[in-house]
């Protein structure tokens, strides 16, 4: 599928270079597995990819240092640049797990075969994540939850909703 945004440059770490990541999800567990990311900066046409030396997590951010920045004004450069990662990266999911990348641009449908729309984007709560729908006319905020999604097809691109009265009003 090729590159997607991963986080985003803070701030940068310490004196030798290091960066400070604010990832765009929660999860972090797939920074343990990523061995590259790759830095989009405004002054450059294309991505360029970073090897990541070391990573330390604390708090809500990745602590990292890239090969071939080696001082505070090279990690400053970096700073507010979107960092993306190769999904080719990224952890294989279990059959019910899915990236939000994923999720994106499917086509929702009820169990009735109406259409509802498509997947704009997703939100993170306390709760639960909801899938944000629109049809062009109205936007539905719909719970990632097996209550409400019956079904996520990848393949053909599709997720199926059980949805309660007044869910789609």
């Amino acid at each position: 599928m090729g590159l997607i945004p991963f986080g985003k440059v803070l701030n940068v770490h310490g004196l030798s270079g290091g960066i400070k990541i604010v990832p765009f999800s929660k999860e972090f567990h797939n920074f343990f597995s990523i061995q590259r990311v790759f830095i989009d900066s405004v002054l450059n046409e294309s991505p360029i990819e970073f090897r990541i030396l070391r990573r330390r997590f604390h708090k809500n951010y990745a602590i990292v240092e890239l090969k071939g920045i080696k001082s505070r004004a090279d990690a400053g450069r970096l700073k507010g640049c979107i960092v993306m990662v190769n999904t080719s990266d990224l952890l294989d999911t279990d059959n019910d797990e899915y990236y939000w990348f994923q999720l994106i641009g499917l086509r929702v449908f009820t169990i009735n075969g109406e259409y509802v729309g498509r997947v704009e984007n997703l939100m993170d709560r306390a709760q639960q994540s909801l899938i944000i729908v629109s049809n062009g006319k109205k936007e539905f905020l719909i719970p990632l939850v097996d209550y409400f999604i019956k079904e996520i097809n990848l393949e053909d691109s599709l997720i199926v909703i059980s949805p309660v009265t007044g869910l789609l009003d």
